[in-house]
């Protein structure tokens, strides 16, 4: 596991901590373990002993969200995983006594702490304390299976609730304001919240409005990685599956993914993805129509048997198991139509909240992406423009993707960036990166003293 150092400088930060923001940090998809209500076993973020393996039938069941969600009195008994806290790293166990770590969101905290930022147990316990020393970090454990609007509803929540910290209070008085440190698609649960507060999703004829209300507790957002205009790795993950790491026996399958709103609104834009069929005619990726001619995700014949497991009771028949995914995928898709929509649009954005961007290049990441109706396959090309994951056309939000806006992007943006970085590394990478955190402290701890 990696930790950030700094030296020398570590003696100029921690002074001025204490009178920065209190930070609140909002990971991505699959940032938060996930656990069985019933059980407290893991469902998600830890593999092996006394855990659910992947692909198996009461993970499936667990990690899936109801094929019909409004039909409460047949919907599913078994979807009880809720949010249990920021995954610091994911364990595979084969044995009681012997595991293997890999780092998620362990060196973003360890970084801070080490800077002198508190954590919200220290926190709690420094309650009643005369001195109250320490700024604390915040972070916010969510069920990033659901929608980015719903998730948007309850960060708004959570925000308000520390906001009436009694610590905060009485150290920084009823005004304060906090820093979002945001990685990947917790950009647009974040974005998502400064726009539109508590008001959700809302349909297409009765939207939310466009007034900001999230952002009055809000100074900085600190986006790291942000797939804002979508990503080609959302298509691969609900068509194909998600392999977690490089070990091919971890894989979750694309009906168990095909039930997730979040993943729907990770989808990219018909200018990041260039999506063409095999003739050259544009396609629409976000077409129900499309996933229904090409039997993708939860419609693919191969998922029948997780189909099975994850069906509601009484949908026993083939043809009302594929009925209620139909359904389901089409909703899914809608929605996510009128989440982009809502992210979309250009507006200027209140005094005194700023946008800051780090985002990765380099690294081989796919778009172009080509739709053979014939055969019922796709293909992307691939190109050093981004982390890996996301585009860097995507994380830095550019209106059009056409060559002569590209190289003016300052004017070409929907987020007016207060400053953009650039860093030849992965989308994980981003937050273990050294000169990242040198940057990152720049920005809420440095500057904050100016």
């Amino acid at each position: 596991m990696y930790t950030p150092t700094f030296g020398p400088l570590t003696d100029e930060i921690i002074p001025k901590i204490k009178t920065s923001n209190p930070i609140i940090v909002v990971p991505g998809i699959g940032g938060t373990q996930l656990v069985d209500a019933e059980s407290g076993k893991t469902a998600w973020g830890s593999y092996g002993f006394n855990t659910y393996w992947p692909s198996t039938e009461k993970d499936n069941q667990l990690l899936s969200l109801p094929l019909e969600p409004e039909n409460t009195s047949s919907a599913q008994e078994f979807n009880k995983a809720i949010p249990k806290s920021v995954l610091e790293t994911w364990r595979l166990s084969f044995f009681p006594f012997s595991s293997i770590e890999f780092a998620v969101y362990a060196t973003i905290k360890k970084s801070m702490i080490a800077a002198g930022y508190i954590s919200e147990k220290e926190v709690l316990s420094r309650i009643g304390n005369t001195k109250n020393e320490g700024t604390p970090l915040f972070e916010f454990a969510y069920d990033w299976r659901k929608s980015n609007a719903e998730n948007a509803v309850i960060l708004d929540k959570f925000v308000r609730e520390k906001s009436e910290n009694p610590m905060i209070k009485k150290r920084f008085g009823d005004n304060q304001k906090f820093d979002l440190i945001c990685h990947s698609m917790g950009c647009l649960v974040s974005r998502y919240y400064l726009r539109y507060g508590n008001q959700g999703l809302g349909t297409s004829d009765n939207p939310p409005e466009l007034d900001w209300r999230g952002s009055d507790k809000i100074e900085n957002i600190i986006m790291v990685a942000p797939p804002n205009k979508g990503s080609v790795e959302a298509l691969s993950n609900l068509t194909n599956g998600f392999y977690l790491h490089q070990i091919k026996l971890l894989k979750y399958p694309p009906a168990v993914l095909g039930t997730w709103p979040s993943m729907y609104e990770l989808l990219p834009r018909q200018d990041i993805s260039q999506a063409t069929n095999h003739e050259g005619k544009e396609v629409d990726l976000l077409d129900p129509q499309l996933w229904q001619d090409m039997s993708w995700g939860l419609l693919d014949p191969n998922q029948e048997k997780v189909l099975t497991q994850i069906s509601t009771k009484g949908a026993e028949r083939p043809s009302s198991k594929y009925l209620q995914a139909k359904r389901l995928q089409a909703k899914l898709l809608g929605n996510a139509r009128l989440f982009h929509s809502r992210l979309d649009k250009k507006v200027e954005s209140p005094n005194g909240l700023y946008f800051w961007l780090f985002a990765g290049v380099g690294k081989p990441t796919e778009s172009k992406v080509t739709v053979n109706t014939e055969n019922k396959t796709w293909s992307a090309k691939r190109e050093k423009a981004g982390d890996g994951a996301v585009l860097r056309a995507s994380a830095y939000t550019l209106e059009s993707t056409k060559k002569r806006d590209i190289d003016s992007p300052y004017n070409n943006s929907i987020i007016p960036w207060y400053d953009a970085m650039f860093f030849f590394t992965d989308h994980m990478g981003l937050v273990q990166n050294n000169d990242f955190f040198l940057n990152l402290y720049d920005i809420i701890i440095w500057r904050s003293n100016f």
